[in-house]
């Protein structure tokens, strides 16, 4: 079974957001290439045809068209490349579309898809490679012919045209995805057909499952099966007492209680309850310590035809207001001190109290409608109110028949009661148990939380079925593995986990010590009835990305839909929805959650046509399996990036390397800390290798924290608020050792002061603490004060823990003059660049774009004069470059160079290169990062620039009215964000607002800034030979010349254009900066 869930080796998976990572392992593509063609049919084709007349486009586009929306549907955010069969070369990238989404029309679409498509004109070719290719040729594809000589692809489309037909053709590696070709060409006729029969639709609206797929979803929902279709939760229960009244209901400690005695008192109280005014479907709490009086109060309140609300005694005082109050209880029956009930107006039962021996101990005459309701559990609520979900008692016999029919359960089976009345597994565990005649175990919480205690009830009493949390089993598992003594429990036969992630690990541990034992998987949501899903663990799992969710059970349906309710394809991620039979009835007294929550069935009337909104996210695998991602909500913004904390969980999970994980993104959602607790075979390093072959970098936790253990809630999940509250001081405890002797505490000092942090050890690194190239200047600007002495601003990049540091300082005579060159990756036998810094971006951009070029490409960054605060930045670019060239032909004193600079840079590498080849020296590379050359006129005086600025304000108009259609928020966050400047900058001048006072490094970020604007305002730029332009794509300013930005008029031998992804801000940001390396490392390997 491994192999169906490697999720990289699933044909569906391969186009899904969460696994663009892959994309860098499958750039050496030596295998064979599989290609699939699909003739696009007459009536199509006619259809086509139509469309594009009727818009003006041709088929080129429309097909255009059809591929992106392809690509949203399977939630892809790759850049696709566009290829000019033609020209042999690549025209465009198509950024991944972050403001699409399923309410996107197709008209819209097609609008932003005609933008995409360069001028007939335009010669300027695409130099990076993209992992999807959409190409288009208007000639037939012979027999064998092959997709573009391009082999770094993940997935390839190609339109081949002729005037009577058109041809798909898809191509990709055979190794990786054998099954993906023939399904995603299904998908493609789908929305072409889509476009065609449902333009004036929303895009998320389209159907797209292939007819295959449609199949496989109908015989995964296919569980339609009997069941005691007219019987109540506790009819079985009474036939079992009737049947066999001496048989062991339950065991407590030594004391036991019959099936007779139980039913005997449980009818005793219904009649007094009744007799006290209870009619058939009030709700009676229950508040009753793990006893026997729990049981008896529960089946008394269904025997009377009412519905039981658990109201654990371990819940704080206020909660148990709120519970009893929301759901409308009559009657409290409890057998706890009155201190905890007293604050109540609900009558309170004390049933320890209630002489019931005078009632009748016959089954009362009270007819029990089974879409009556039987019960109400609460939730935690994400407002943080809890919520009453309400079920009927079909629900809950459908669950109990199932599990007890699909288990064998009966009379000979034990089961070992550990968890809370509230929490929803009790409910099997207490009626599915009475109802096959089985027994329960019932086990007090300090049994729970001692592993000797546990293994030995499991023993002396002989359990058959353990149902618990994951947790709770690993628990045991582990605290058994740690005993010296021999350990081995043969009369387990089920183990039944649910509730959170099964550790890939587990079910190999459970045969460690329970050989007989079958190890089930099993999911759902109190609101689809405890559990809705099922998958049996029949081989190793250790290998696994997680234990699969499996198929739904019998009368329960599982949707895997998007947000416009349609269903997705096998592989792509889905919300989940629970239908069927167990879907309850919905909130108590919440009409506007329940609305939100439970929703029509679009697919079935069946069972009363309803369907739960779990907030879980899945898919369904090609082999009918259905796997769990994570929760929708889980879903976090990283650095911009969307992040599903539960993908990087089941990596780390991986291998028995760790028992638990659970990541949890900062408050600044900046970065990522990883919270785990090591298994045997625990090295962090190893893990983090692992994921970065698989993970992008945003994806990598920088912070790690080992625990000894997970803290719990009361049912036994993982208590994911209690792990924010964690101090660092538990962060790689066994790593951690404390600074020692006068340097190492005064650099601890100082690093605390900067990052913010509790707590700093010597081997702590600088950058998985958060820190990044600003803090890192500001901190060697604390520790030379602090310490008396200068220090290189590359330093932390060499030596990024203190006690590298401290060795460094014990051993190196650093000098005192500022040094701007800094070694970002010094290695390589290239030719290396050497980059200068736009205002306010300095290294850490710069490290981005290191760590994308090739291996052997050395990367140097330049920082200017002034940002420690010690020197001051020079006046002009001449002085600028001066400085710059002298620090670089120092380092290298070749006779060939590579320079880039990025926006105000760009200047001052023009100059630099000018400086240069004046001493003989060879720039055979100038690189310019979205430079504008129209900058240095509209840096000069008013006066000068008043006829120009005149000129340029119609196309600027239409330019702005344009991006505002195609951009709105963009547009306006940009529009209002340089007002507001403005608007601040003259009330500052007018004395109406104070200016706010700038201090320490972001002072002299500011002072730096003033300077290189008036430096540039002197500039004169002269002409030179050829210019390098890495052009943003995305542009939310006016610029006179949008296709050269000015530099034709300069560069007299020309300017090659690299359109890159993103604005002028965001190239040197991930994912960006990955197509820009490439861009680079091509011009620098072939100038």
């Amino acid at each position: 079974m491994k192999e169906h869930f490697d999720l990289h080796e699933v044909y569906g998976a391969m186009l899904s957001k969460d696994t663009q990572s892959q994309a860098n392992s499958n750039k050496a593509c030596n295998t064979s290439i599989i290609q699939y063609k699909k003739e696009l049919g007459n009536d199509l084709l006619q259809g086509i045809d139509q469309f594009c007349a009727q818009h003006g486009i041709d088929r080129q586009l429309f097909c255009l068209l059809a591929f992106r929306i392809l690509l949203f549907r399977h939630n892809n955010t790759e850049s696709i490349g566009v290829w000019d069969a033609a020209k042999h070369q690549f025209i465009n990238i198509i950024d991944a579309s972050e403001e699409d989404n399923g309410e996107t029309t197709v008209a819209q679409m097609l609008e932003s898809t005609k933008a995409v498509r360069p001028d007939n004109n335009s010669d300027q070719a695409i130099s990076a490679k993209p992992a999807i290719v959409f190409g288009y040729t208007a000639q037939a594809l012979g027999e064998g012919a092959e997709l573009f000589n391009y082999k770094g692809f993940k997935v390839a489309f190609q339109i081949a045209e002729s005037s009577s037909e058109l041809q798909l053709m898809i191509q990709h590696a055979a190794t990786k995805y054998a099954n993906l070709a023939a399904p995603l060409a299904e998908h493609f006729m789908q929305v072409v057909s889509a476009i065609l029969q449902h333009h004036d639709k929303q895009i998320g609206e389209f159907p797209i499952i292939s007819n295959a797929e449609q199949d496989l979803l109908q015989s995964f929902n296919d569980t339609l099966a009997p069941f005691p279709e007219g019987e109540s939760m506790i009819s079985r229960f009474g036939q079992r007492a009737q049947d066999s009244p001496d048989h062991i209901a339950a065991y407590k400690e030594d004391e036991t209680i019959t099936y007779g005695e139980l039913n005997k008192r449980a009818n005793q109280l219904a009649h007094y309850l009744l007799s006290t005014g209870i009619e058939r479907g009030d709700n009676i709490g229950i508040l009753t310590t793990r006893s026997f009086d729990m049981l008896v109060a529960m089946l008394a309140t269904l025997k009377s035809g009412s519905a039981y609300v658990p109201v654990p005694p371990e819940y704080p005082a206020e909660r148990h207001q709120y519970m009893l109050k929301q759901s409308g209880v009559k009657k409290l029956l409890t057998n706890v001190d009155q201190k905890l009930t007293r604050n109540t107006t609900i009558e309170a039962i004390d049933i320890r109290n209630v002489d019931c021996s005078s009632y009748s101990d016959k089954n009362p005459d009270v007819a029990i409608d089974v879409r009556q309701l039987a019960y109400t559990i609460y939730t935690s609520g994400s407002t943080g109110v809890p919520k009453g979900v309400m079920i009927e008692h079909q629900s809950a016999v459908n669950l109990i028949n199932w599990v007890n029919t699909e288990y064998n359960v009966g009379a000979d089976d034990r089961l070992l009661f550990i968890t809370s009345m509230g929490f929803d597994l009790s409910v099997y565990d207490i009626f599915g148990t009475l109802s096959a005649g089985a027994s329960l175990v019932i086990a007090e919480k300090d049994d729970v939380l001692d592993t000797a205690r546990l293994a030995d009830l499991m023993q002396r009493f002989g359990i058959t079925i353990w149902d618990t949390v994951p947790s709770t089993m690993d628990y045991l598992t582990n605290g058994l593995t740690a005993s010296k003594e021999k350990y081995l429990q043969d009369k387990l036969r089920v183990v039944l986990l649910s509730g959170d992630w099964i550790p890939v690990a587990l079910p190999e541990k459970i045969k460690t010590f329970f050989p007989a034992a079958r190890v089930i998987s099993l999911g759902g949501a109190t609101e689809g009835t405890v559990w809705s899903n099922s998958y049996e663990v029949t081989e190793p799992t250790n290998t696994w990305r997680s234990i699969p969710y499996g198929r739904p059970i019998a009368n329960n349906t599982f949707y895997i839909l998007n947000e416009q309710l349609q269903p997705v394809p096998c592989g792509v991620v889905g919300e989940l929805f629970i239908g069927g039979i167990g879907v309850a009835k919905g909130y108590a007294n919440d009409p506007v959650k329940t609305a939100a929550s439970f929703l029509p069935d679009p697919f079935t009337d069946q069972w009363g046509g309803r369907m739960y909104r779990t907030g879980d996210l899945g898919r369904l695998m090609p082999n009918g399996i259905m796997e769990f991602i994570g929760r929708k909500d889980n879903q976090v913004k990283i650095r911009g990036f969307r992040v599903e904390l539960g993908e990087i969980e089941n990596v780390i999970r991986q291998g028995q390397t760790v028992s638990h994980a659970v990541v949890i993104p900062s408050e600044d959602r900046q970065n990522l800390t990883a919270f785990v607790v090591p298994a045997k075979y625990y090295d962090r390093d190893t893990i983090v290798a692992r994921m970065k072959r698989r993970l992008p970098e945003y994806m990598i936790p920088g912070k790690w924290v080992e625990l000894d253990a997970m803290p719990l809630t009361d049912n036994g999940k993982i208590n994911v608020k209690a792990l924010k509250g964690i101090s660092g001081k538990e962060q790689l405890k066994d790593d951690f050792v404390a600074p020692a002797g006068e340097t190492e505490t005064a650099l601890a000092e100082v690093w605390q002061q900067i990052l913010g942090v509790k707590q700093v050890g010597v081997n702590d690194n600088f950058f998985e603490l958060g820190g990044q190239s600003l803090l890192a200047v500001e901190l060697i600007t604390e520790m030379e004060k602090k310490l008396g002495r200068g220090l290189p601003i590359n330093i932390l990049y060499k030596c990024p823990t203190i006690a590298q540091l401290s060795s460094f300082l014990q051993t190196e005579v650093v000098e005192k003059k500022w040094k701007s060159l800094t070694a970002i990756k010094p290695n390589g036998t290239k030719t290396p660049i050497y980059l200068i810094h736009g205002d306010g971006i300095y290294l850490s951009s710069f490290q981005n774009l290191a760590d994308f070029v090739d291996a052997d490409q050395p990367v140097y960054s330049l920082l200017p004069i002034g940002i420690n605060g010690n020197e001051e930045q020079y006046e002009t670019i001449v002085d600028i470059a001066r400085h710059y060239v002298s620090e670089i032909m120092e380092h290298n004193s070749t006779d060939t160079y590579a320079l880039g600079g990025y926006s105000f840079g760009g200047y001052v590498a023009i100059e630099m290169k000018k400086q240069l080849e004046a001493a003989g020296k060879k720039v055979k590379l100038l690189a310019l990062f979205d430079t504008n050359a129209e900058n240095v006129l509209y840096t000069k005086s008013w006066v000068q620039t008043l006829p120009h600025r005149i000129k340029r304000q119609v196309p600027k108009f239409f330019f702005i009215v344009k991006s505002a259609i195609k951009e709105p928020q963009k547009m306006l966050r940009y529009q209002y964000s340089g007002l507001a400047k403005r608007v601040n900058k003259l009330c500052y001048r007018l004395g109406i607002k104070k200016e706010p006072e700038l201090k320490g490094i972001n002072r002299n970020i500011n002072k730096i800034g003033e300077k290189n604007l008036k430096a540039l305002r002197e500039y004169q730029l002269a002409p030179f030979d050829k210019v390098y332009l890495f052009k943003a794509k995305s542009r939310l300013y006016f610029v006179d010349d949008m296709k050269f930005l000015g530099w034709s008029q300069y560069a007299q031998q020309g300017v090659h254009v690299y359109d890159v992804p993103g604005d002028h801000s965001s190239i040197f940001e991930r994912p960006n900066v990955s197509e820009l390396a490439k861009s680079l490392q091509h011009a620098l390997d072939n100038c």
